[in-house]
């Protein structure tokens, strides 16, 4: 008797809705698309006029690749406070290093192929300067990177004085604008997911902030992997100054401040718990999204740094609050 074989239902519209729906980041993307709906309403079309737009794409990719470095670090529990300032510098000592004008610290004008690896490299060592005082000397992570992020902005103000640097090479613009700036953040954000989700270390980070007593039990160094996170973030914290300093063909002390905050917020936002070991990348993209697209409306609708502030420091404790919650009904 031949055996009967039966064929799979289609997939129907009401199905592949459930599925998606069911994806932990897709009330992210519906929140995302409510808030662009919402403040375009309000604010009567200005928020999604083409340069607006473009406008959010460029500052969430700043904010964004910092805030790929920040979840490295808040997966294991920890939080980094730096980044401002190590981008502050990364982006001065850069921009001195290319500019004609008599800022410039090492007697000409460099090319971006060198200026630009200079400031990657002092990023990434800060970030290990990081680790050190967290991961070896056990610095609380919070204390650490705020006495770094104090350093760096001292730091930065000292390679010109305080003063704007400008004058950069024309070749150097292309970094910070469309479509260089998104597709590096996505890029970076896809190296960030394939390493959280796909490699031995991803695994690594995880289990070191989830539960460090058993991942050290387990024969995990959670001393390393924490370091290396520090050193992640860093680096990226110098992305950022490349980009920002891209964008504005300027260097300024001032560009970056309260990344440490936007950061903080997008992770937050994207569903990562600020008590380590839960979160992915896909929610740091639509978090770091969110908070562009928030902090731009703000700017149309003339709500000042204020509201900006308001808005961000409700959004951080609005989650924590929330994981605290779901935390105690899985208790």
């Amino acid at each position: 008797m031949a055996e009967v074989i039966e064929r799979p239902k289609p997939l129907t519209v009401r199905e592949a809705a459930r599925r998606v729906l069911a994806h932990e980041n897709a009330m992210l993307g519906v929140a995302l698309a409510a808030l662009v709906a919402i403040l375009a309403g309000v604010s009567r079309g200005r928020t999604v006029t083409v340069d607006n737009v473009e406008n959010v794409l460029l500052q969430s990719s700043i904010r964004g690749v910092t805030a790929v470095g920040q979840a490295f670090i808040i997966l294991t529990a920890n939080i980094d406070l730096s980044v401002s300032g190590v981008g502050a510098l990364s982006m001065m000592l850069g921009g001195a290093m290319m500019t004609t004008e008599w800022k410039n610290i090492i007697g000409y004008p460099a090319s971006p192929f060198l200026a630009i690896p200079a400031m990657l490299a002092a990023g990434l060592a800060w970030g290990l300067l990081n680790g050190l005082l967290v991961a070896r000397l056990n610095i609380p992570s919070l204390i650490a990177t705020y006495g770094v992020w104090q350093i760096g902005y001292a730091a930065a103000y000292y390679v010109t004085l305080g003063s704007a640097v400008m004058e950069l090479p024309e070749s150097f613009r292309m970094y910070g604008d469309l479509p260089a700036a998104p597709i590096i953040f996505f890029t970076v954000a896809g190296v960030g997911y394939f390493v959280l989700t796909y490699t031995r270390f991803g695994r690594l980070v995880y289990a070191a902030g989830g539960n460090p007593v058993s991942a050290y039990l387990s024969g995990v160094n959670v001393r390393r992997v924490q370091f290396i996170t520090f050193a992640i973030s860093g680096l990226l914290a110098g992305l950022a100054g490349v980009l920002m300093c891209s964008r504005g063909m300027a260097g300024s002390i001032e560009a970056l401040r309260g990344l440490e905050l936007d950061s903080i917020a997008a992770v937050s936002i994207g569903g990562f718990s600020l008590f380590g070991g839960r979160g992915n990348m896909i929610g740091v993209i639509l978090g770091a999204i969110i908070i562009g697209v928030a902090n731009n409306a703000l700017s149309v609708m003339h709500m000042g740094h204020g509201g900006k502030y308001i808005v961000k420091g409700a959004i951080i404790v609005s989650a924590v609050g929330a994981d605290i919650l779901r935390r105690r009904r899985r208790g």
